[in-house]
């Protein structure tokens, strides 16, 4: 069993130095998520258009709120292009018509009454119509009528000398609600100011819903929203603030299907009113107060608030708002009285919106950062030789995370109605991947580079021979020469390293690079470079060899040994396994010196070295260690058992090429069992290629009984599968192509 061990006190340090680094960048990544979407220095504005756009997606998803029209409070009496072909005058109205309507919904029961339309002249129709409807609101005292303020941006301040607000009638009883409702970056109304400031003067007149909510609490006229910090007052109402001077409309369902809606017509149609119609028949119909059809008798405006306004698109009070049709978000035009009513509705009810506190969303941010970078990161250092399955299963926890904050996002609105925020959870959650990414890349880097600056200052001792012997060679340029060029490279490196610390990680790759080293340099190779963890040697340079593919795959071989017994003492301690894979080729390439007139390396180059790396990234696919190519094969293959992989185009090429495994060498002891699964490899091989998929699937099957583990055989019994239920085309050759490096 082994023992823990203690991390020593600079170890410690070095994890705690990792850990604060970790959080270090995913604070700053957080902070710079709070700066450019909370605005809570400067406004930058970047996102405000895509926050917005989930506000009206989130009422897409909630629909319309389950109250039947009959429970509403509110009740809109239309002015539509019905209603101006069916009384006597044209649209605008003489305002005794208003006058009428407010005495019949008085008589109908209405508790307050709202006129959407703002009077600044007197009639056009002459002086009594006004004093019909004035001295009617006088009587009354239920009725606000619409009035204007001169707006300054979002304060809505006044600039009226007589302080009427635009409309004639404000003396009558001092109860005009301002109309004026603020629209969004994006040009859509969501928000519904309380009331408008008179300029110069602490002096405040209500909005148009707030008025008429004066009214149905029995409030004077004149009374406005108490401004608090987080909510505006009214009475003994608390609503909650959206911004500093306005609320969120709670919409309760699409334009037109909401509320009840009566055409002006059927309240003006008395026994004392002759519509068109009733002209034309000459006969009374009276939709009103008819004794036995009458809306007077019904009870349907009994103790509500009934809004009168234009309904028609000519009117030009139509508004974008933020519910539209289920699918079709471009039709989401609302008539100015309805969105008041909504606003209205919105009041009474009491089911405000809530906007997420600023410092709760700044502290989600902090958190989800914190916990995106860091969770990110430590998948990141599970060892797997598919590297790529790891940052496919952070990508989906990554998706799962933004959908979670969806989800989250609208079940609050639906069933809370809190406007929980969604760009900047999810900007903190995509930034904090992309910053471990970074981090992991640059942690990578940096151990490369570090290492790397250690090796370098080490030069080949018969490369320093032969530039003794011949200082010549200094100069530029190069031979063309046969020889083998050697790679390898350590699987999966980073998940390798990030086992380790700095110091483990240095001590653990001397001890592997000088064993490799010294079997390089004992049969004779030349080491042409470390690049991190991988190693480049040549045979057969500068120093000529006879047969220079024997001695470059006697040294691999040795090498895999070595690497084994190298494992077998790390396991011991408790490191990471060390899996090496190589790659061989012997043809023509260049060798000489490269690089600049003041630096440069002994080295060689050409497509005959870049197949060399090809073939050591391949083993990969095939499950193997040392791979070597058809002419390296060739020298060898009297005195290395060796095995056909297959017919393989590496990246980058045209021209297939017959790959071999490098097993053993001739002269030591090779196993029956390794002779057995050899000889019976190739005849599923042979089988492969013959196109007898399922004779080929038996014996793969029975090399891997005696060998669960052998890459090759698991390869071709999944192709034999694949290939015994879809027959490859006609012309198929048995040609494969690499698509990785």
């Amino acid at each position: 069993m082994k023992q823990s061990q203690t991390p020593t006190r600079p170890q410690a340090d070095r994890r705690f130095y990792k850990w604060t680094l970790r959080i270090a960048a995913s604070v700053g990544i957080a902070c710079i998520v709070i700066l450019f979407v909370q605005d809570p220095i400067f406004h930058f504005g970047f996102f405000d258009r895509t926050s917005l756009s989930f506000i009206d997606r989130a009422f897409e998803k909630r629909g319309s709120l389950p109250y039947a029209k009959d429970s509403l409070e509110v009740i809109i009496v239309s002015i539509s292009e019905f209603s101006e072909t069916t009384v006597p005058d044209r649209y605008p109205f003489p305002r005794s018509y208003y006058a009428r309507a407010i005495r019949n919904l008085n008589r109908a029961g209405a508790k307050v009454i709202g006129i959407d339309l703002t009077f600044e002249q007197p009639d056009q129709n002459g002086p009594h119509h006004d004093d019909e409807l004035f001295k009617t609101i006088q009587q009354y005292k239920n009725v606000v009528v619409a009035g204007k303020t001169d707006f300054r941006n979002d304060d809505a301040v006044t600039n009226r000398a007589d302080e009427n607000f635009h409309s004639i009638f404000y003396a009558a009883d001092s109860a005009v609600g301002s109309v004026f409702v603020p629209n969004d970056v994006d040009g859509i109304y969501r928000r519904y100011m309380p009331f408008a400031k008179v300029p110069n003067q602490e002096r405040y007149i209500p909005s148009f819903a707030f008025s008429l909510f004066n009214k149905a609490l029995h409030l004077p006229s004149t009374t406005f929203a108490k401004n608090t910090e987080d909510e505006f007052i009214v009475g003994d109402h608390h609503i909650p603030k959206y911004d500093d001077v306005s609320m969120l409309i709670n919409y309760h369902g699409q334009a037109g299907k909401t509320f009840k809606v009566f055409d002006i017509v059927n309240i003006l149609d008395d026994s004392d009113f002759q519509t068109i119609e009733e002209r034309e028949l000459n006969t009374s119909i009276n939709v009103f107060d008819d004794p036995d059809i009458g809306l007077i008798n019904d009870g349907i405006f009994k103790d509500k608030i009934v809004l009168i306004g234009p309904y028609f698109s000519e009117s030009k009070d139509l508004f974008n708002v933020s519910v539209s049709e289920k699918g079709l978000s471009d039709r989401n035009l609302m008539y100015g009285v309805e969105l008041h009513a909504n606003a209205l509705q919105t009041l009474i009810h009491q089911n405000y919106l809530y906007k997420f506190s600023g410092w709760k969303e700044s502290l989600l941010i902090m958190l989800l950062s914190m916990f995106t970078f860091s969770l990110v990161t430590w998948l990141k250092l599970f060892k797997t030789q598919y590297a790529f399955i790891i940052e496919i299963v952070a990508i989906i926890i990554v998706a799962g995370m933004i959908d979670g904050v969806l989800s989250i996002s609208y079940y609050t609105f639906a069933k809370h109605n809190l406007v929980f925020p969604v760009v900047s959870p999810i900007a903190a959650i995509i930034l904090n991947y992309i910053g471990s990414a970074v981090y992991q890349y640059l942690t990578e880097r940096k151990q490369k580079t570090m290492i790397k600056g250690m090796f370098s200052q080490y030069l080949n001792p018969s490369v320093v021979n032969e530039l003794i012997a011949h200082p010549e060679k200094l100069r530029l340029g190069g031979e063309k020469k046969e020889l083998t060029v050697f790679f390898s490279d350590i699987a999966s490196f980073t998940n390798f390293s990030e086992k380790l610390d700095a110091v483990d990680l240095v001590h653990i790759l001397n001890e592997y690079l000088t064993g490799m080293t010294d079997i390089i340099l004992k049969n004779d190779g030349t080491l042409d470079k470390y690049v991190g963890d991988a190693i480049m040697a040549v045979w057969g340079a500068p120093m000529g060899l006879p047969n220079n593919a024997l001695s470059a795959c006697r040294a691999a071989i040795q090498m895999q040994e070595k690497i084994k017994e190298i494992t077998l003492g790390w396991e011991k301690e408790g490191k990471p396994k060390l899996i090496v894979r190589m790659g061989l080729n012997t043809d023509f390439m260049v060798v000489g010196n490269v690089g600049g007139s003041s630096r440069f390396d002994y080295t060689v180059i050409g497509d005959a070295v870049n197949l060399g790396s090809r073939m050591e990234g391949a083993n990969k696919t095939y499950g193997t260690r040392i791979m070597i190519s058809e002419r390296t094969r060739n020298l060898v293959k009297d005195e290395f058992l060796c095995r056909e992989l297959d017919y393989l185009i590496v990246k980058g090429k045209t021209q297939p090429i017959r790959v071999f495994e490098l097993i053993a060498d001739m002269k030591n002891s090779i196993s029956d069992d390794i002779k057995e699964l050899v000889e019976i490899y190739n005849l599923g091989l042979l089988l492969y290629r013959n196109r007898e998929f399922k004779k080929a699937i038996e014996e793969f099957q029975f090399a891997l009984k005696i060998n669960p583990d052998d890459g090759p055989s698991q390869l071709y019994l999944l192709r034999s599968q694949a290939y015994s239920k879809k027959p490859p085309p006609k012309d198929w050759n048995g040609v494969f192509e690499l698509k990785t490096k």
